[in-house]
């Protein structure tokens, strides 16, 4: 069955993600960067891809994982916008897609706080047909629920839907529901393999 729409993910593919640089240039010391990469990015920071917290919420949560770093906290995320950029092949290559007829969406595992500010810059959003951010369900990739949930939302058939993810467990689990899927690793690998995919249908 051909396929009719292109699924993709934000981090890593649509958007460049770096805390550690973001964090640089907000002026925070090493020491403290090191301290949240551990402590927050690398930990409670994929607890909000689950749990829809909010603002206050997010802070307070980071807040206890750094106790004595209360200011700095509040320094990252009143700049998160810093840690995250629109790739730069992103707008074109969504424009190009939908021109030729196919429809785009959007299945992220992100944090309500997070995304609701970042999201402010990804002007490509504007191109997507939908989106389902794990925050709004509270269910995250691999598992098979998100999957199933833009498939519904959406009224998508699996076997006509392509999903693009840099992380290989997220597309093992859009497999298991039946959308085809491709590791991405860089764009022009990325665009390659999924142009083959469309020629083939």
């Amino acid at each position: 069955m051909a396929k009719k729409n292109i699924i993709f993910d934000l981090g890593m593919v649509l958007v460049d993600f770096y805390p550690e640089a973001g964090m640089r240039t907000m002026g925070l010391p090493q020491e403290v960067i090191d301290l949240f990469l551990t402590k927050i990015f690398a930990d409670v920071w994929l607890d909000c891809d689950r749990i829809a917290y909010d603002e206050a919420e997010t802070r307070a949560l980071f807040k206890k994982q750094v106790p004595g770093y209360e200011k700095e906290v509040d320094t990252m995320l009143d700049n998160i916008t810093k840690v995250t950029e629109t790739m730069p092949y992103t707008e074109e290559w969504l424009l190009n897609l939908k021109e030729r007829g196919y429809r785009v969406y959007i299945l992220s595992n992100y944090g309500k706080y997070a995304f609701e500010t970042n999201s402010k810059i990804y002007e490509f959003l504007k191109y997507a047909d939908g989106a389902v951010i794990s925050y709004q369900i509270e269910e995250v990739k691999p598992e098979p629920p998100i999957y199933h949930y833009i498939l519904d939302k959406y009224d998508l058939k699996p076997e006509e839907c392509v999903f693009l993810d840099d992380r290989e467990e997220n597309i093992a689990g859009a497999k298991a529901c039946g959308i085809d899927g491709i590791v991405f690793e860089s764009f022009e690998q990325a665009s390659e393999q999924l142009e083959q995919i469309l020629r083939e249908e």
